[in-house]
């Protein structure tokens, strides 16, 4: 179980190494690209959401916490993706 401020869980330091949003969020990004429909700052705030989900979702399921924050109610409840999505 650890803590860690939510500059280390986006940037991927320290406690927040093994999450990393915003390497994650590029890295979707530069695998799959830019969708059509959607201007590059749009979708890069969705890949955001996206991979700030998971992470919350992987936290709450190792028991690691961001600044004392903790919440009872899974976040997949609020976005359905599947890992292999590109959307």
């Amino acid at each position: 179980m650890a803590q860690m401020s939510l500059e280390e869980l986006y940037r991927g330091e320290s406690a927040g190494e093994k999450y990393g949003i915003l390497g994650e969020v590029m890295k979707d990004f530069l695998q799959n690209g830019l969708p059509a429909e959607y201007d590059k700052r749009t979708w890069l705030d969705m890949l955001l959401v996206k991979h700030a989900l998971i992470a919350a979702e992987k936290m709450k399921n190792e028991g690691d916490t961001v600044s004392g924050m903790t919440d009872d109610m899974s976040s997949s409840s609020y976005v359905r993706w599947n890992e292999n999505d590109n959307a």
